[in-house]
């Protein structure tokens, strides 16, 4: 694991920004693409100021990009609580990713059909082989002040899933109840994984999720790749009860 601790919000922004401008530059000149998976949340809003602002805008190559959301909510695109509607607020909006290589929730199905429908999109897109999950460049995630992150919620039936790569959930505890969520297995298979935590609203979470000398149980903590690189990008308020 490797742990980013910045003096302010904005230094934790830039430096977040930089490191996945960086890595779509190495998936796309090694991979002709860059598939990545986003969250809702702060993160969008904490990430996408400097990736839409200069240098950075110029420098990335935004049609190599392939974007999936680590969760999404299950409503319409346009719906405030949509993870879509953040991110295209956000980041969409100013840079010039194809839109058919932004892969969106169908919001026309409930979320058992969609959640299948999604991993059918995947599929089609990584095509990896058989009995293998699709293994994404980078996997953009956040923390909730219960250790949450993406849709994957403490004590949820979902932490043990082994098998597939995209499921619904119908109770979630936080509105809106019904979701679907990448699940672990497909997290852990990323060649990266970035939390990305700021604000004194994580203090008291981030040691137990950064504790590793016990078998882990909050999904954030679940989170570890099981052949690639975990970064966490947080700022001074985050950190302030982390032992040195």
């Amino acid at each position: 694991m490797n742990l980013h601790i910045f003096p302010t919000p904005q230094e934790l922004s830039q430096e977040a920004a930089a490191y996945v401008s960086r890595l779509s530059a190495e998936a796309i000149a090694a991979r002709r693409r860059f598939t990545v998976a986003l969250s809702g949340g702060s993160l969008p809003k904490v990430l996408s100021p400097p990736l839409v602002s200069e240098p950075l805008r110029s420098q990335t190559d935004w049609s190599g990009w392939r974007v999936f959301f680590a969760d999404e909510r299950c409503v319409r695109l346009t719906h405030p609580d949509s993870n879509y509607r953040l991110v295209l607020e956000e980041l969409f909006s100013y840079v010039d990713i194809p839109r058919n290589q932004i892969y969106a929730l169908n919001d026309s199905l409930p979320p058992a059909q969609a959640a299948e429908s999604y991993q059918t999109t995947l599929q089609q897109v990584f095509q990896p082989d058989p009995n293998q999950f699709p293994r994404f460049d980078l996997i953009l995630l956040g923390m909730g002040p219960d250790g949450h992150t993406a849709s994957l919620f403490p004590n949820h039936p979902l932490l043990s899933e082994t098998e597939r790569w995209v499921a619904p959930i119908f109770d979630s505890p936080k509105p809106p109840p019904e979701r679907i969520t990448l699940t672990l297995p497909v997290i852990n298979n990323a060649r990266q994984v970035a939390f990305l935590a700021a604000g004194a609203g994580k203090i008291d979470m981030l040691p137990q999720v950064l504790q590793r000398d016990a078998p882990p149980t909050l999904p954030s903590q679940m989170v570890h790749p099981t052949n690639g690189k975990l970064h966490w990008f947080v700022d001074k308020a985050a950190a302030a009860k982390l032992v040195n």
